[in-house]
Order: C-alpha cells, then sequence, then structure tokens
C-alpha cells in the first residue's frame, strides 16, 4: 500500500517524563523520554517500515511530496511533527525567522568546519504550534513593563529599589541586564526570590495548572543559580486544556512547563537559549533575533475542514494541523500528511487495499491519494498546504 508505516526517533532529554511516550508506543526504560520526533530532520530522521529512511522516500519518490511541493521544498518534508511529553521546565528558547537562519548558517560556517559551538543547525526558520493531550502549562512572550515592574516589586521587593528599577525602563534593557549582572547580585536576587515565594500563602498549582509561583518554584529547584528564575514574572503564562493548541512565531521566547502534546513545527533544529539551561547561550545573537514587546497570546482556532475533520489555524504556510475525531472521512487529492494515533485505532482502504494502524503507530500518506479513513479514536495528522 502507498501509505507506509513509520517509527518515529525518540529522544531522552532531562526534562521528559518516563511515562507517557511509552503508554503511546511502548518501550518503557524508565528514564526521561522527552520527545518523539516524526520526520526528516538528520537529528531524527524516521524509519519506514522494513525499509529505509523517510526522507530518503520523500527525496526520491516525488509522487509522496508532489511534483509542486518536490519542486518548493527540493526533496525535503518541511515539516516535523512531535510528541511532547514535559515533566520540568524546557530552557527559555527563542527561534529565527527564515532570513535570520539563513544568514546564522552561513556566518557560522568556518565554525562549523573546525567543530566549534555554533547557533544554527540549519538555515530553516522554525515556527511552531503545540496542541495539548494533557493540560500544558507554558511562558510565552512578554507581559506589559508595568505589569513586569509592579510584580517584581511584590516579589523581590529589596532586589527591586536596589538594582532592578533602574534596569526597567524598557523590557529589553531589563532582560538583557539581568544577565550581566554580577553574580553576587544574582545570588542576593535568586535568595530573595526563594524566600519571598516560601512564604508566601498562594497556591503552586490551580487545578491541573502550574500557576505563576508554581513555575518559579519549579525553575528554582530545577536550575537553583539561574536568573531564569525570575523570568515567569517578565512573561505570560499559558494554561492549554486538553485539544487546545498555541502558535510559536520566530523571536518569541517561551518554555513549555508542564503536561503533553502534539507539537508541530518547520523542520528545523534552531534554538537559542535564553535561560534556565545549562546548555550554551549565546546572547548577542538571541538579542538580534527576538522581539521584546509585550505579547498578547492568540491560542489557535479550529474549524472543520471540508472533510469534516478539525483544523487548527497555524504560523506558518509550510504545516497545518488536523485532529481526526472518531468517525469515516473520504479523503480526496490532500497534500502529503504524517498521521499518528493516539487513541484506539485507524483503518486506511485505497485501491482495494487496506491497513490499519494501532494507538502509537505512525504513517506517512502521499500526496493525491484518494482513500476511505476509518477512525476510532482520536488521531493527528500533519500536512504541506497546497503540497
Amino acid at each position: 500500500m502507498e501509505i507506509r508505516k513509520i517509527k518515529g526517533v525518540v529522544k531522552d532529554y532531562a526534562w521528559g517524563n518516563s511515562d507517557f511516550i511509552p503508554s503511546l508506543i511502548g518501550g518503557a526504560t524508565g528514564k526521561p523520554q522527552a520527545e518523539l520526533w516524526l520526520g526528516t530532520h538528520p537529528s531524527g530522521d524516521a524509519d519506514i517500515e522494513g525499509d529505509g529512511k523517510l526522507s530518503a522516500l520523500v527525496r526520491d519518490d516525488v509522487s509522496y511530496l508532489g511534483g509542486k511541493a518536490w519542486k518548493k521544498y527540493g526533496g525535503r518534508l518541511p515539516l516535523l511533527m512531535k510528541v511532547l511529553a514535559i515533566q520540568r521546565p524546557l530552557s527559555l528558547q527563542c527561534h529565527p525567522n527564515k532570513e535570520q537562519a539563513v544568514k546564522g548558517w552561513k556566518r557560522e560556517e568556518e565554525a562549523r568546519k573546525e567543530g566549534l559551538a555554533v547557533s544554527y543547525q540549519d538555515d530553516n526558520e522554525k515556527c511552531e504550534m503545540i496542541l495539548a493531550l494533557s493540560p500544558i502549562t507554558a511562558l510565552c512572550g512578554f507581559r506589559d513593563l508595568e505589569v513586569i515592574k509592579a510584580d517584581l516589586a511584590a516579589v523581590v521587593p529589596v532586589a527591586f529599589i536596589r538594582t532592578l528599577k533602574a534596569l526597567s525602563d524598557s523590557i529589553e534593557n531589563l532582560f538583557m541586564s539581568l544577565f550581566a549582572l554580577p553574580e553576587e547580585e544574582k545570588t542576593a536576587i535568586l535568595k530573595e526570590l526563594k524566600e519571598s515565594l516560601s512564604s508566601s500563602a498562594s497556591e503552586e498549582w490551580e487545578g491541573l495548572f502550574l500557576t505563576r509561583k508554581g513555575i518559579a518554584m519549579e525553575c528554582l529547584t530545577e536550575y537553583p543559580d539561574d536568573i531564569g528564575c525570575l523570568f515567569p514574572y517578565l512573561m505570560n503564562v499559558v494554561h492549554l486544556q486538553i485539544g487546545e493548541a498555541m502558535p510559536i512565531t520566530p523571536g518569541t521566547l517561551h518554555a513549555y512547563v508542564f503536561g503533553n502534546g502534539v507539537e508541530l513545527m518547520n523542520d528545523s533544529d534552531n534554538v537559542l537559549r535564553g535561560g534556565l539551561t545549562k546548555k550554551r547561550m549565546d546572547l548577542p545573537e538571541l538579542r538580534s533575533i527576538m522581539r521584546f514587546e509585550k505579547l498578547d497570546v492568540q491560542k489557535c482556532s479550529a474549524v472543520k475542514d471540508g472533510y469534516g475533520r478539525i483544523a487548527f489555524s497555524s504560523p506558518s504556510p509550510d504545516f497545518a494541523l488536523i485532529s481526526v475525531p472518531s468517525g469515516t472521512y473520504e479523503i480526496k487529492k490532500d497534500p502529503i500528511a504524517v498521521i499518528l494515533v493516539t487513541e484506539g485505532c485507524v483503518r486506511f482502504l485505497s485501491k482495494g487495499e487496506s491497513l490499519q494502524l494501532e494507538k502509537g503507530e505512525a504513517a506517512v500518506i502521499p500526496a493525491g491519494l484518494e482513500y476511505t479513513m476509518t477512525v476510532r479514536g482520536t488521531a493527528y495528522m500533519s500536512e504541506v498546504p497546497d503540497a
């Protein structure tokens, strides 16, 4: 059958939980399993069941991408679908747009050849979106400057008067200046923050979501010497109910904090970090790509498409995320898609052949294929629009 099962690549980053991805695909190890990659990126190229890599399939068989998309994207799949299983806060991070990525990749060419540390892993922009499979708490973009100052004055009043007030003429200056503070001043701020939060009567959890205090306490537990622990008071806290999605555009500082979800992005691994990490930070480059204005976070809208599936608004023209609840769908001439079954099973029928996917299984569907899809449970599809 032209629909081919694929097997994703599991990433065992320390911030992951040990049970969600194994509950989906099996293979529990007792260690954190943070991400499941379903795409063609060199850092995690999915396997075709029984034969080779997904990147080779879409590169060598034009019919999978379709001729128009094959030419547009140079024979590569322009999206990367992931499952995230988040137990502890990820690093604060930001991603470049296409122009920034191309320039950064070219600028670091000699450094890569010499085996030096670089900030760009490829020349692709990185938009992304995340859909909650369980309640998700995240940090996304900056709050209003006056709100930031009021909260800092409340939670670290001594440090605010002594140091932070003078740095708070703009979000950009406050953000960058915090990293430049002497180590003894950072230590004093974090000590006051911990003492303030420990004596506060407010809750760390609000139902299944972490509160702002809860996020800061988690950060202090994981990164007690990182000034990024103060950043939950600079940034918006976003809560996603199951089935809700949020877009992340290039230039937006963000961090996923807790929960499990499906993430969809450009085929890129460009990550510039800004705190809550033991990994390399390139603050000048981060500053050059990041937007420092107030962000009013908007969740993705969701509408039924022409087949009756639930399509989410996307931050990028290169990918679309679709939720497929129980039902039967007659699909005609859709673009290439990667599908993942998260509950129950999905049965495909095309040209007299059938294929069934069980919970945790994934497949690639070629562009232009006509097929019937019967879902008993829930599946998620990532597509290349107009491919």
